[in-house]
């Protein structure tokens, strides 16, 4: 067995007596078993005997914990923060699956999973996987972390850091498939079932928007969004909210989508989920949970290079140094996305989504719903009315 890489310090936090008590419901002794069984099954191992760091990670859905066997392999657990549903469940079997499609079709960095279980058969509670430990940090937390950098590339590799998410842009865009949905795998071959909690698989992107239409809630009530509106706008704001899940169900009546083979999309790809060395090299893409092979629309920049579309905020809007620097990072980005793809004897679909800016303003708005940003969508919806192609309802 190959020696290990020597575990970098991470930071991670050491209070486990808090972990242990916002998770009772965990029982991390029949992980540690589960652990060991599972190694013995894959590769014979003498030592299999392991124990929990004291070290964990913590996210909204997830803790992370590494696992230490005897004879020096590490593991990582990453478990659900709550008891085990069929909606989470559903989207674990979807994470693994995705995860196996991605080190299967592309050059992307992507941990081994090596089991996973949905939290009864083995006991332990939680629904958790078990996958390869990258020893390294996320850009997020390294380098002094967010108190230091606000979560921003430090200025000195910036340009290597962008390269790098093009890259994994670039390959992510290049696994595709003939319908929108989830990735399953099924005996050995990649499918697309349905996106959890919309249904599917589709056929096509407005087929795809009119099934969001019918499930989409702002996560936020009224009571909640007038007081951070100014007056005068309230109501205007509030009827653009409600008004955006038909908005888009009318959208998708009209608008010349493109047709597929559809891309994989990483719904998340903040620098939280990227894992770098101490030289900011690249070691793993993680968290893939909300991943799904979606309509080519839905694909934007990495959120590194996100930027709050100019018409959701209308009135409010106010240009600034950041935002000016912002639109030309993402400019030399396209270049070297169209650079990637020429090279590499692709199409052009990736780079010309990334520059088509009304596009991506509806983008960034329709996940930002999501996560309940408040703004004047009807106004990003407007930005495409120009490309209107009346056409007859499908049934």
């Amino acid at each position: 067995m190959a020696t290990p890489r020597p575990t970098p310090q991470l930071h991670w936090k050491t209070d486990t007596a808090g972990l242990e008590n916002s998770l009772a419901f965990i029982h991390w002794d029949a992980l540690l078993q589960y652990a060991s069984k599972t190694r013995r099954e894959l590769d014979g191992a003498a030592d299999c005997s392991c124990r929990l760091s004291l070290e964990y990670n913590m996210g909204g859905l997830h803790v992370v914990r590494r696992v230490d066997f005897g004879d020096g392999c590490r593991w990582l657990a990453r478990l659900q923060l709550a008891p085990p549903t069929p909606e989470s469940c559903q989207r674990l079997r979807s994470e693994v699956d995705t995860m196996a499609a991605v080190r299967a079709r592309s050059r992307i960095a992507v941990p081994r999973v090596f089991a996973y279980d949905l939290g009864e058969a083995s006991g332990v509670g939680a629904a958790f996987m078990l996958m390869e430990f990258v020893p390294g940090d996320t850009a997020m937390d390294s380098f002094g972390g967010w108190h230091v950098h606000r979560g921003e590339t430090p200025a000195p590799f910036r340009a290597k850091f962008h390269a790098a998410l093009a890259d994994i842009q670039v390959e992510m865009a290049s696994v595709r498939f003939p319908k929108i949905g989830a990735i399953v795998c099924s005996g050995g071959q990649f499918e697309i079932g349905p996106v959890p909690g919309i249904g599917g698989p589709f056929d096509t992107s407005a087929q795809y928007f009119e099934a969001w239409a019918k499930t989409a809630r702002f996560p936020y009530r009224e009571a909640t969004i007038r007081p951070r509106t100014p007056a005068h706008l309230a109501d205007e704001v509030l009827a653009a909210i409600r008004s955006f899940p038909s908005a888009v169900r009318d959208l998708a009546r009209w608008f010349p989508f493109h047709d597929g083979p559809f891309p994989l999309i990483h719904t998340d790809l903040y620098s939280s989920n990227i894992i770098i060395d101490e030289h900011y090299n690249v070691l793993s893409v993680i968290d893939w949970e909300g991943a799904f092979v979606g309509p080519w629309e839905l694909v934007e920049f990495n959120k590194e290079l996100s930027i709050v579309p100019p018409a959701l905020d209308g009135p409010l809007y106010q240009e600034t140094e950041s935002s000016v620097a912002a639109r030309h990072a993402r400019a030399e980005f396209v270049n070297t996305v169209r650079g990637m793809e020429e090279r590499r004897q692709l199409d052009t679909r990736l780079s010309a989504v990334l520059a088509d800016e009304e596009v991506q303003a509806f983008s960034h708005a329709f996940w930002l719903y999501g996560e309940g940003r408040i703004g004047f969508y009807d106004r990003v919806l407007g930005l495409l009315d120009r490309r209107r192609v009346p056409r007859a309802h499908p049934e």
